[in-house]
């Protein structure tokens, strides 16, 4: 709006500010006592000379000059916006470069022709008010460059708005997609913790059902769109994990370590969490004295995650789902964090590591 407000004050205060006579009917310089009186040829008496000087303009003159421009620049406004909201975008967009050629040569024809129908309609005793063919020309080719510049610099804004809206539009549908995909994953899992313990007639299936309404809690309503806090993931996954513990009880060897500086920095919700499920599912069953070792630590803005337990190779094949987890948050980590993390899978013997840096803001 504001570059049509420009265009349109340019093109009617510019041409005002060449009021004087053209060049070819420039009068000529007063002679040296022209302004002086004259003197009665008999009575020597010297009276005003009150007629138009040589040199000088007529007050008709100037507002003749001032209504041609006013009209030439309407001519140019109307010329503006028929070539910025007709001729690009229904023309010259769809690559009629022939035809767009020929409309603008048509346009700058009726325009030289209105300069010189506007410039004879306001001839007053022989003074002609109109410009030359020089000064209309280089009018038109602004106002023809200043339009078409502003039309396709609008289109590639708007395209690019529209391409980043389609963007984030998708962005939003795969990772609500591959939180959908987490979700299940993750129940699955507890619902085998609490078919071992119905299986054990255990005391602790109350507050491990208690414990899970709490993690479905933070599933269905508090890790919604928005980012968590560390310390809301952290809690999160202390949950899972206890409920883990309820389930193995001392046979597998099992810590979590936390030192995070700062506990309000943002983090993706149930980003941690595939890593951890991977490794009880991994790192139990077959595997001779199962051990899973958890460590986040965080200072200011670096978040370190390592998750390491020891597997064996008859756990690889049981699952034909293994890996969903991880690929999912590879891929959310890679829509989420580009450029922003490092992700390390590997194996040392029985053990396998996983090692998350992660830049916060």
């Amino acid at each position: 709006m504001l570059l049509h407000v420009v265009a349109a004050v340019t093109f009617i205060v510019l041409p005002l500010m060449f009021f004087g006579p053209r060049n070819d009917e420039r009068r000529m310089p007063p002679p040296p006592n022209s302004e002086r009186g004259f003197r009665h040829p008999r009575e020597g008496h010297e009276f005003p000379d009150n007629r138009p000087q040589p040199g000088q303009m007529r007050h008709q003159d100037i507002k003749a000059m001032q209504w041609h421009s006013i009209l030439f620049n309407v001519v140019l406004i109307a010329f503006f916006y028929l070539n910025m909201y007709v001729l690009v975008p229904r023309i010259l967009t769809k690559k009629n470069w022939l035809y767009y050629a020929g409309v603008i040569l048509l346009c700058f024809l009726v325009l030289f022709a209105l300069n010189r129908l506007i410039d004879y309609a306001l001839i007053r005793d022989g003074f002609r008010p109109g410009r030359p063919g020089y000064f209309v020309t280089i009018n038109f080719l602004l106002v023809f460059g200043l339009s078409t510049a502003l039309r396709l610099t609008s289109d590639r804004i708007q395209f690019e708005r529209e391409r980043e809206q389609r963007e984030n539009e998708n962005l939003k549908s795969e990772l609500s997609l591959l939180r959908s995909q987490i979700s299940p994953h993750f129940m699955f899992n507890v619902l085998n913790s609490l078919a071992s313990l119905a299986r054990k007639k255990s005391d602790q299936l109350e507050p491990v059902i208690i414990q899970l309404s709490q993690l479905m809690r933070y599933m269905l309503y508090d890790a919604g769109d928005k980012r968590m806090s560390i310390s809301k993931e952290i809690e999160y996954l202390s949950n899972y994990i206890d409920l883990q513990k309820l389930r193995f009880g001392n046979d597998i060897d099992i810590t979590f370590e936390t030192n995070v500086m700062r506990g309000d920095l943002a983090i993706e919700p149930m980003l941690l969490i595939p890593f951890v499920e991977n490794a009880f599912k991994h790192g139990t069953g077959l595997v001779m004295n199962p051990a899973i070792h958890i460590d986040l630590v965080s200072d200011d803005q670096i978040l370190n995650f390592t998750v390491r337990n020891k597997f064996s190779q008859a756990t690889q094949a049981k699952d034909p789902s293994s890996g969903i987890g991880i690929q999912n948050v590879r891929r959310r980590l890679d829509l989420l964090y580009r450029d922003k993390y490092m992700l390390n899978l590997t194996q040392d013997g029985l053990w396998f590591k996983v090692e998350l840096k992660l830049t916060l803001k």
